[in-house]
């Protein structure tokens, strides 16, 4: 049998491999967020072992999610993936609950959760699909989906057409209501493509994609919306994360 040395380059370079994959995401520090002349080096989803450092040029920025909250760094400069300050875990938990919760999704099917809404503009649920936003869709369980839309004052239709046209379904809103359940004579498949027309506002298109049960921690779930290219979820995730992250620091 041949022998491994273990002094080898060969070998330390499969060992630092295997330590890497080995490392949970809710272990590391995920970049969700980068822009400036060093955004292909720290792209979203890029996971970063705690000894990383990062190399910010004029102008980078780069926000970073690990187990504490959010943190945004701005170039240049050199930073360590680790965040300096942790957050109040009980208060993050507290907002990201009816945030990300699959059953907050179901919750939510008759009426409105108000306050969350009109605070951000947003559906309550990251799961829930937004008819006034474009884009790739992330939806967690296909028989449960429901749909959101602004302004939910007054009553309105929702024309919901598939990509062909060989479909078609109309929901009506009651004065108050926001939320409803996903028509199931249209099927949520994955790639799936529909026109959301809401009252006289202009056709929104979205793709549909299947993402599966939630993961448990919320770095694995930016990992899951990147990867699926569910770019408004993320947004939402992050900036709802970092709210989270402020309030329990004490910021304004």
């Amino acid at each position: 049998m041949r022998s491994i040395d273990i002094r080898s380059p060969r070998f330390a370079a499969l060992f630092l491999l295997a330590a890497a994959v080995a490392t949970p995401v809710s272990a590391a520090t995920l970049v969700v967020r980068s822009a400036g002349p060093s955004a292909g080096a720290y792209p979203p989803g890029k996971v970063l072992q705690p000894s990383a450092k990062l190399a910010l040029k004029a102008n980078d920025q780069v926000t970073l999610l690990d187990e504490h909250g959010t943190r945004t760094l701005r170039g240049p400069g050199s930073f360590s993936a680790t965040a300096t300050a942790a957050a109040d875990t009980d208060t993050g938990n507290t907002a990201l609950a009816a945030l990300t919760s699959q059953r907050g999704d179901r919750r939510v099917r008759i009426g409105a959760v108000r306050g969350v809404e009109a605070e951000t503009g947003r559906p309550p649920n990251i799961w829930i699909v937004d008819a006034s936003r474009a884009g790739t869709v992330c939806v967690a369980d296909a028989s449960s989906a429901n749909l959101w839309r602004p302004g939910a004052d007054l009553p309105t239709k929702t024309i919901i057409a598939s990509a062909t046209g060989a479909a078609k379904a109309t929901l009506d809103w009651s004065p108050g209501q926001s939320v409803q359940a996903w028509p199931s004579s249209l099927p949520i498949t994955e790639g799936a493509r529909y026109t959301l027309t809401t009252g006289t506002g202009a056709p929104v298109a979205i793709t549909l994609t299947l993402s599966g049960k939630p993961e448990s921690d919320v770095q694995a779930m930016a990992s899951t919306l990147i990867a699926k290219g569910c770019t408004a979820q993320l947004d939402q995730l992050v900036e709802t994360t970092a709210a989270a992250t402020k309030a329990s620091s004490g910021g304004e």
